[in-house]
């Protein structure tokens, strides 16, 4: 990207290059999802709730902490879990992937927890097998980010394709806004599939 070989950098950055020019294109919140049919749904989804099930992490690896296949790039906490070490608490991680729709999957399939991005959550809000919820603690934002080279910045074509990944990211942010809504605070309302 900084070299202009690569058009741009969709991604939630941690740091980008001063030199970079870049776009928010939204802000992010987190959901638990889970099967209708889980126990744990029995009773009132509190913090306790949630560390006694079982998880599923979704990692750029796939693998846990620690672990990575490069070791200059080892996998480090994320978000959900980064907030729960803030409060000194743990979740039980019992399955690793890489992809967002296995651990939709596997979240219907088995009594498991998938604690993702709202928006990946609202992919399933027609789901009668599958219950969204806000999480019962506090999971900081995040921004998703375009980034580009600084190369690229009045090249027409770059503009374009700028402008029409923002027009769709706007639309998107548009139909997601009334579900996405409740998922700005852990005290908002909890979203189950007959509220939808």
């Amino acid at each position: 990207v900084e070299q202009g070989r690569l058009d741009m950098a969709i991604n939630r950055f941690d740091k980008i290059p001063q030199s970079f020019h870049q776009k928010t294109l939204w802000t992010e919140y987190f959901a638990c999802l889970m099967n209708a049919r889980n126990p744990i749904l029995k009773e009132p989804f509190t913090l306790d709730t949630y560390l006694d099930a079982s998880h599923i992490w979704v990692s750029k690896t796939g693998f846990g902490v620690g672990v990575g296949v490069n070791p200059k790039d080892v996998q480090r906490l994320g978000w959900v879990d980064e907030a729960l070490g803030r409060m000194g608490r743990k979740r039980q991680i019992s399955v690793f992937t890489r992809h967002y729709q296995v651990a939709m999957l596997l979240a219907e399939q088995h009594d498991l927890i998938a604690t993702l991005p709202s928006r990946a959550a609202w992919l399933q809000k027609d789901n009668p097998n599958l219950v969204v919820k806000v999480p019962p603690f506090e999971i900081p934002p995040f921004e998703l980010k375009m980034a580009w080279s600084p190369l690229l910045q009045h090249n027409s074509d770059h503009q374009w394709l700028r402008k029409l990944i923002v027009e769709v990211a706007e639309e998107v942010d548009e139909e997601f806004a009334p579900f996405g809504a409740s998922f700005e605070s852990p005290q908002a309302v909890q979203v189950s599939h007959s509220e939808r």
